[in-house]
């Protein structure tokens, strides 16, 4: 009875100190995983450069209060999803009091972008 009263209580602590999860749902296409930990934008103004939607993450919590209110707490319910679904950015949804509730994931075209050029190595002389 102990171990279980345990379970449940370790169960409890997880969904009100988890802040929220995401409910991923692919929109665009498939795209190779980009690793656990990938480096992504976090945008949360109007996107100029050419993109794809990857898909879109509806953010799920126990209760308002575990909703994601800022970057850092945003980025830890997003992350895994961003990064396995191959996306560059995320865009930021938010709503009226200031909780993050919806995430889409993008991927740029690089060939059509004019920061991504900026971005890339220029090739060395010679080769």
């Amino acid at each position: 009875m102990r171990l279980i009263a345990t379970a449940c209580l370790i169960a409890s602590l997880g969904l009100c100190g988890c802040g929220g999860q995401g409910d991923y749902r692919r929109t665009g296409g498939v795209f190779a995983a980009r690793g656990p930990a990938c480096d992504y934008e976090v945008i949360r103004d109007r996107v100029t450069d050419p993109y794809e939607e990857v898909g879109v993450i509806d953010i799920d919590a126990f209760s308002m209060h575990s909703m994601p209110d800022n970057e850092e707490k945003f980025r830890a319910v997003v992350g895994p999803s961003v990064c396995s679904a191959g996306g560059d950015a995320v865009i930021a949804t938010l709503d009226l009091y200031g909780h993050w509730v919806i995430g889409t994931i993008i991927r740029f075209h690089p060939t059509e972008c004019t920061r991504c050029e900026e971005d890339e190595e220029a090739p060395e002389e010679g080769s």
